[in-house]
């Protein structure tokens, strides 16, 4: 598919719907740095004790909260952190004439989002989800009809549990989904099956994926086109973990660096546990010439038999496993393969096995090291997964825009106003239309004669 893109009206109106009240905040930055200055004084905190924060002087606090000077976006970010509060609480609330709106909230929040307008921006992305939910409806298509299901998180105070719960449950998801322990091809047509939509977008620098749950949008994971593709199979499974977790607002942004709170902890393990499960992980392992089974436990195993019944004390045996087969370490090239089978990046699937207990502490520091170094840059090359990736999003929404042509529910202008959305060339689309054209019924006259033909062929 091409992108030699034009905008289409879905894009060129998506900035009013959804950058309104974005743009009334920039007009006023006197009413964010009263919410601010609240928001310090509110906590016994400093202009002095906020500018090491912003990494700022104390004066340029002052400057923020009189509104003589504008936030970033990643500034706004970096005090909810520290205040230990959401963005929304940051912002000034919204005027009467201001539609409140879960996406308009977070182009307040994030104004980089609104600078670009291209094919691959966020506001393409949104335009695309947007005009695909209203082919899906004029098709009378339910794209939930397997809806995801609830999980009950418990709300602890360890990151462990987190992350015990992010595992529990991609086990859990694997089952749903009938995956077996094999590796996933295509992780955003997963998605897509469960009505979880995902796209490659152009995103301000820091922001790596947004997650978005809008009724005209659908559940939609975008994620920052400039990540690799290994990333980005992860960061969709991580989008897919925040629908199936949080309930805690429309939208949900993360950022590269920081410290990770307990719902990107819980999402991150998910996220390597539905790429890579336990048992299949294991097996994969075997067929690479290591043991696995007491790779993270003694040398020597004690087993314990229950004897033929008379003997009410049992037996027990002691099996010494420090000359088995396969014990040798995992090597680089053993972790390669392993990210290279289940497409992720090579530090996914070594921290993988190091939770598994195949890998020990140490083991995992020297494969990190000798993976950092150039001499098996041209190994992991080799592994890479290919560049070649379909896009679900894209290519669903041509797909069906093509048939509603074909039905009469679309005419010729929308049709070709959806196929420069989702960036199919002119010369692409008579092939598009053919694909989706419905087979020429047989003419029901010439049907019954052929068999009467065959009939007295046959007859003597």
């Amino acid at each position: 598919m091409s992108h030699d893109w034009r905008a289409p009206a879905y894009v060129l109106d998506i900035m009013p719907h959804l950058g309104a009240r974005l743009l009334g905040m920039a007009q006023k930055p006197k009413d964010i740095g009263s919410v601010l200055q609240e928001a310090r004084t509110s906590r016994g905190l400093t202009q002095a004790d906020i500018a090491p924060q912003l990494g700022v002087s104390r004066a340029t606090v002052a400057q923020i909260e009189t509104g003589r000077r504008s936030l970033k976006a990643e500034d706004l970010t970096r005090l909810a952190a520290f205040y230990g509060c959401s963005l929304s609480e940051l912002l000034p609330p919204a005027t009467d004439d201001q539609e409140v709106d879960g996406l308009a909230e977070l182009f307040r929040a994030h104004p980089g989002l609104a600078e670009d307008q291209g094919p691959s921006s966020f506001a393409g992305v949104c335009a695309t989800a947007r005009a695909l939910t209203d082919l899906e409806a004029r098709l009378e298509i339910d794209a939930t009809v397997h809806s995801l299901p609830s999980y009950r998180v418990e709300h602890g105070n360890m990151p462990w549990q987190a992350a015990r719960e992010g595992y529990r449950i991609a086990e859990d998801e694997r089952r749903r989904l009938a995956l077996g322990e094999g590796p996933i091809r295509f992780v955003d047509e997963l998605l897509m099956t469960s009505g979880v939509r995902s796209a490659k977008a152009t995103l301000p620098t820091g922001i790596i994926s947004i997650s978005i749950a809008q009724p005209d949008h659908g559940l939609l994971v975008m994620v920052d086109k400039n990540l690799g593709l290994e990333h980005r199979r992860f960061r969709y499974a991580h989008g897919l973990a925040h629908f199936l977790f949080d309930t805690e607002g429309p939208w949900r942004v993360c950022n590269s660096g920081g410290a990770p709170d307990f719902a990107e902890v819980r999402a991150d393990a998910f996220a390597s546990a539905l790429l890579i499960p336990q048992y299949g992980l294991r097996r994969y392992v075997e067929t690479l010439g290591k043991e696995t089974l007491g790779r993270g436990g003694p040398t020597v195993l004690s087993l314990f038999s229950e004897g033929d019944g008379r003997d009410k004390t049992g037996e027990s045996r002691r099996v010494d496993g420090r000359q088995r087969r396969g014990r040798h370490p995992i090597t680089v090239s053993d972790v390669l393969r392993t990210a290279h089978y289940y497409g992720t990046s090579p530090s996914v699937a070594a921290h993988r096995l190091r939770n598994l207990r195949l890998l020990t502490d140490r083991e995992l520091d020297q494969l990190k090291t000798m993976l950092r170094s150039e001499k098996h840059t041209p190994i992991e090359g080799e592994l890479a997964l290919q560049a070649h990736e379909m896009d679900s999003l894209c290519s669903r929404l041509a797909a069906l825009a093509a048939s509603a042509l074909h039905r009469g529910n679309i005419d010729t202008p929308r049709f070709n106003e959806l196929a420069d959305l989702a960036g199919v060339r002119v010369a692409d689309r008579k092939g598009l239309l053919a694909t989706a054209a419905t087979p020429p019924q047989q003419e029901r006259g010439s049907s019954s004669q052929t068999p009467r033909r065959a009939t007295s062929a046959t007859s003597p």
